[in-house]
């Protein structure tokens, strides 16, 4: 199998790098889309579990990051159970990885997304269920943990920063334009 702990350590540390790079991309996307501090909430993170209750703590439910990071989970709860079910069955009927290194790839920090992707898993290899499921688990905890401190250390501070930056520039052009 194609499948050992220093590959499950790389994995962790690309799945962070990865959300870090969702706010590159999602940011400027959601501003030209006519979001404002709502976008922060939105893509400082995936939006799961961990990361709506640091948006809770820093700004409270009544503010505009909090409608965005809510209605990120809302839509990755709906949406993303869904798309996780679909692509993991056709990965794990794909690629020929070991079951153990898909049930770790599974633990995306959120227990809907996470079961979801297990399902097409567990009735592909029903004879390994009980040790998937146990990867499965341990990976989301390793990705909640994780990733609450790079939302907290890293990603939230960035967003902040980028989001400044770029409704200045915004306001420039507009500026300009008049």
């Amino acid at each position: 199998p194609l499948y050992s702990s220093a590959a499950s350590d790389v994995y962790k540390r690309q799945q962070e790098a990865g959300n870090l790079a969702t706010i590159v991309i999602s940011l400027p996307l959601a501003i030209l889309l006519g979001l404002r501090r709502e976008s922060i909430g939105m893509t400082h993170s995936i939006g799961r579990e961990p990361n709506l209750a640091l948006i809770t703590e820093k700004y409270g439910i009544s503010s505009p990051e909090w409608r965005g990071v809510m209605s990120m989970y809302i839509f990755g709860t709906i949406f993303g159970a869904i798309f996780f079910s679909i692509f993991s069955g056709i990965l794990v009927s794909i690629l020929p990885f070991s079951p153990i290194a898909f049930a770790m790839a599974t633990g995306v920090g959120s227990g809907v997304m996470t079961a979801a992707a297990l399902g097409p898993l567990v009735e592909m290899y029903p004879n390994q269920a009980s040790t998937i499921t146990a990867f499965s688990g341990v990976s989301n905890l390793l990705t909640s943990v994780t990733g609450l401190y790079i939302g907290m250390l890293i990603a939230l501070p960035l967003t902040r920063k980028y989001y400044s930056l770029i409704m200045h520039v915004k306001s420039k052009i507009t500026k300009d334009k008049e």
